[in-house]
């Protein structure tokens, strides 16, 4: 197969429709194009990218739904989309990633073939896949940040460990020098660590470094330089753990498993927390006016997506394709029996 991945800056200039991160006016587009001789091998193609999204979002701890599109929203052209649907705290959809299976519909269109190996000139499969790196960001902020600011998982903070000394009068010498030493050992674990020595109170400190979400602050006071302890303190619980400095690096990689996982765990709680079944026009209402996810049982026709639409002010956002879920009452608006189960949500 032919595979090609492009990256580049674009400015966009058709809407001022703009908003920070989730739709801004110049972003970095990042997106794949493949080529294939075989419907088989892009749907090959298809499985492998969706797979690769997937364990990339759930490394950054996200929470979100794969989705089919369907088929009035799918992406012009292709036979199929796949959509990457993360929640956000007002209750919008922010999609961070998609994947298309475009058939033969553009390699027609464009003559785009290959000789097979009987000579013969065939038309090629294709596919189209990128994800949004500002919507990621996006979703990364509002998903795991909090009213202290944000908070950011260690694998991806460019500060993973803030060091704060805490002077006390007659020790801040040795205080400052015990920092340096614990600096300059987690330094050299392998940890991104910085010292802060400015002239700002403790209390500031935190205050400015909570909100900056690092994952771990360090705290040496004078019981930490007589017993040659640290004070970690996690960002996500603002919990405090004493642990001796030869323990350090153990302790805090520990640290940085639990703050993974208590994301993820976070997240993926907030996402059932805010998806509700509605049976009937009335509480699928209710429920986008709630800012909820609602899950609805749906015939499949074009006029009822309309109308759900205008009166509840969500769109249907497709089915999953990690499960499979049978409709178990018929369709919300029509009362026809109901072809899927889809999610229906307002987005930006």
């Amino acid at each position: 197969p032919l595979k090609i991945f492009q990256s580049v800056f674009v400015y966009r200039y058709e809407t001022k429709a703009t908003r920070p991160l989730f739709r801004m006016r110049e972003f970095l587009w990042n997106e794949a194009h493949t080529v294939h001789r075989s419907w088989d091998e892009a749907e090959k193609q298809v499985n492998e990218a969706i797979k690769i999204y997937d364990e990339l979002f759930k490394r950054l701890g996200l929470a979100y739904y794969i989705l089919r599109r369907p088929e009035f929203d799918k992406f012009a052209g292709a036979v199929y989309s796949i959509a990457f649907d993360a929640w956000n705290p007002d209750g919008r959809i922010n999609q961070i990633g998609t994947v298309h299976n475009l058939g033969e519909n553009f390699s027609r269109a464009f003559n785009i073939t290959y000789e097979d190996p009987s000579g013969k000139q065939r038309y090629a499969y294709q596919t189209c896949y990128g994800f949004g790196i500002s919507r990621t960001l996006a979703a990364i902020i509002s998903q795991h940040g909090d009213d202290h600011g944000l908070v950011l998982l260690p694998e991806i903070a460019p500060i993973q460990i803030v060091i704060v000394p805490i002077p006390y009068k007659g020790f801040e010498d040795k205080i400052g020098d015990y920092a340096r030493e614990v600096h300059e050992r987690l330094r050299s674990a392998g940890f991104r660590t910085y010292l802060d020595e400015t002239d700002r109170t403790p209390g500031e400190k935190y205050y400015c470094w909570e909100m900056f979400g690092v994952p771990v602050r360090v705290e040496i006071g004078p019981r930490d330089l007589e017993k040659r302890h640290i004070t970690i303190c996690e960002r996500v619980n603002l919990q405090r753990i004493a642990v001796p400095l030869d323990d350090a690096v153990k302790a805090i990689e520990d640290v940085f498993m639990r703050i993974a996982e208590e994301l993820r765990k976070r997240s993926l709680s907030t996402l059932k927390e805010m998806t509700v079944n509605a049976e009937d026009m009335n509480s699928l209402k209710e429920a986008i006016k709630s800012r909820k996810i609602a899950r609805i049982c749906w015939c499949g026709s074009t006029e009822c997506a309309e109308r759900i639409a205008e009166e509840s002010g969500g769109e249907i956002r497709g089915y999953r394709i990690d499960i499979e879920e049978k409709p178990e009452h018929p369709c919300i608006v029509c009362g026809e029996r109901a072809e899927r189960v889809v999610y229906v949500a307002r987005a930006y």
